[in-house]
């Protein structure tokens, strides 16, 4: 029998991804329906995201979150991730739904894994496994099939929407990689909190906010703040719990529900148009993604 223990590791292993793929798609809602400003939307998501995430580790993690903060041996460590990492990552996604939609940027932004993997043969001089080689062509398969939809010289979404995709995947990757000390000594979440507010304070020094606010309905309203708290912190706070609760393989694997969520919601509810060239392109990339999972099942 499966312990409580794990059933609630489970639990919030999928509900962490299904709130991010569903983030993305109430963006693109968003910004269908209302033509937000992409800046206005960063600084209300990474403000409002981070303070309610500094709150949360500052009720159950405090001890580790002040001594992070204390920390100057990693001062700069931390504002690098905070500037390229946590940052650009959300930046480049919000960007690249903009310039394309909801579930074809999550989708790309899946490629991160490749990034990782091109990191440790490139940067540590790791030989490639067999199943990384076999990743790498599964997952450029499956991109090509849904940029070009099989047909060379010609693309199936703007060079825009591709280019902030695949770039959301490179910062994704780095976002991954590069606090991995911090984040030994600290803990995830209070990296992750005090990187988010930090940044929100910082772009609303830019863009504030409270200024030139769009004119929205109330559901419109409750959407923006319901699941950018929601989606953005909550689902990341609920990610990282469950990690220790049901291993790093499980997660892998139950990662791809964010962009089958993506995918699934921008189909039924903003009624996306799909062909099957579409679903084998995305079947590909999410193949990648469990070989890589199953790569760290043998590992282990």
């Amino acid at each position: 029998m499966v312990s409580s223990r794990k059933r609630f590791g489970l639990f919030y292993a999928v509900l962490g991804p299904f709130l991010w793929g569903l983030n993305g798609v109430v963006t693109q809602y968003l910004f269908d329906q209302v033509g937000m400003d992409v800046n206005w939307v960063l600084s209300i998501r990474l403000f409002f995201a981070g303070l309610a995430l500094f709150i949360y580790v500052l009720v159950f993690d405090r001890q580790n979150l002040f001594n992070l903060i204390k920390d100057k041996s990693v001062r700069w460590r931390l504002i690098v991730f905070m500037i390229f990492g946590d940052f650009m990552s959300q930046y480049s996604y919000i960007i690249a739904i903009s310039e394309s939609n909801a579930a074809l940027a999550t989708i790309l932004t899946s490629l991160s894994l490749l990034f990782v993997i091109f990191f440790y043969v490139i940067v540590q001089h790791h030989l490639p496994q067999r199943i990384d080689l076999l990743s790498l062509i599964v997952a450029l398969a499956g991109t090509f099939l849904l940029v070009t939809h099989g047909r060379i010289g010609h693309l199936q979404l703007s060079s825009a929407g591709l280019f902030w995709g695949l770039f959301a995947a490179l910062v994704y990757a780095f976002a991954t990689i590069y606090p991995i000390k911090l984040v030994s000594k600290y803990g995830p979440l209070p990296v992750t909190a005090l990187s988010l507010f930090v940044s929100g304070i910082l772009f609303n020094c830019y863009r504030p906010f409270f200024e030139h606010v769009p004119k929205m309905s109330g559901v419109n309203w409750f959407l923006l703040i319901f699941f950018t708290i929601v989606s953005t912190a909550f689902g990341t706070a609920m990610w990282f719990l469950s990690l220790h609760l049901v291993g790093a393989t499980t997660m892998s694997l139950l990662s791809a529900v964010e962009p089958l969520t993506a995918a699934i919601l921008s189909i039924t509810l903003l009624h996306l148009a799909v062909q099957g060239i579409d679903v084998l392109g995305s079947g590909l990339i999410l193949l990648m993604m469990c070989l890589q999972a199953f790569k760290h099942q043998r590992v282990r």
